[in-house]
């Protein structure tokens, strides 16, 4: 199919008749096995300069998307970001989920919009004026930035969550189905972010309630603990850290000046106690041990260091985490 080049059209007949606030609307990631799905909604003036090279983001090198979003936010009047997460997708669908991205993004653009244009069928209910382009990203101005924007923004992300899940390599795939992905899907079973009620996932889910691999349940455990980390600011900077003879540390972390060695106790049922009173003596000083081999290795970072411990009880209906900073010191 042809299509003309991205232009304005759409945004000068709302333009011409006095009507300002036009906001493009379209999404990122409604395919992918994993991570969330990602709108964004950006507005223009009429008068601002118009962007070379915009146009759908599917048809744009990944050098020149990163390039193209920092023109946009430096050209647009406003833009909004929705985010929903795999969690949300699997309990509404993938529709919904979209829809709801969209209007998070809408209300995020701290505008009063008067019109809005919706890549494909549009939005389902009738909250703001509307119009409806089916492949609008590739023709239409302000939709073909909300593509790009959307698209680079949901990508970083993925790019993030390649060391909070290592292994998978979500920094390559970005979480679509590829062969890469279906195979590291297939030998360490589904993370935190992968959308469960998708084929390709779903028949590889771990019952955590019945399974007797211990090895998953503690994989488990580590990977909603590093994920926990990384919603509280941290950068994971890395998962199982072998240092020999004296065993591993579960996660380094960082946040700003602030360098966190990681012990995870992960638990399904409540027999023991809780899992983080699980750290005896023996273990601080083992874990100490851990960390001075992590740190001679980086005789260029000056950061203060603590140790903290994570206990994950896995629950019939989710999971609870107790995190305990600066659990320690030796």
């Amino acid at each position: 199919m042809n299509f003309k080049p991205v232009n304005t059209d759409y945004e000068q007949r709302f333009w011409q008749k006095g009507i300002r606030n036009i906001a493009g609307i379209d999404e990122a990631g409604r395919g992918p096995l994993a991570g969330p799905v990602v709108a964004a909604a950006v507005v223009f003036d009429q008068d601002a300069e118009l962007i070379e090279g915009i146009n759908d983001s599917k048809t744009v090198t990944e050098r020149r998307r990163e390039i193209l979003f920092d023109q946009i936010q430096a050209n647009a009047k406003a833009i909004g970001i929705g985010i929903v997460d795999s969690t949300e997708i699997d309990r509404v669908n993938i529709l919904k989920a979209t829809h709801k991205a969209m209007r998070q993004a809408i209300g995020r653009l701290k505008l009063k919009i008067d019109h809005i244009l919706v890549d494909g069928r549009g939005l389902p209910d009738r909250i703001y004026s509307q119009t409806a382009i089916v492949h609008g990203d590739r023709i239409c101005y302000s939709i073909s930035a909300a593509s790009i924007i959307a698209k680079v923004y949901r990508d970083r992300i993925m790019r993030e969550m390649d060391s909070v899940f290592p292994g998978y390599g979500f920094a390559k795939h970005k979480g679509y189905g590829t062969r890469q992905h279906q195979e590291a899907i297939q030998k360490l079973k589904p993370c935190p972010i992968h959308r469960r009620s998708f084929g390709g996932v779903k028949e590889h889910v771990v019952d955590l309630e019945k399974t007797t691999n211990t090895r998953l349940l503690g994989k488990y455990g580590e990977d909603l603990a590093a994920y926990y980390l990384y919603g509280k600011g941290f950068q994971i900077i890395q998962r199982n850290f072998h240092a020999g003879v004296f065993g591993e540390i579960d996660i380094i972390a960082r946040k700003g000046g602030l360098l966190s060695f990681v012990e995870v106790k992960t638990q399904r049922r409540k027999v023991y106690g809780p899992p983080e009173e699980w750290v005896d003596e023996r273990k601080m000083e083992q874990l100490g041990m851990i960390a001075d081999a992590w740190l001679s290795q980086r005789p260029e970072l000056d950061l203060t260091c603590r140790f903290d411990v994570i206990g994950v009880s896995l629950q019939s209906h989710g999971y609870r985490i107790n995190h305990l900073e600066d659990a320690f010191r030796l």
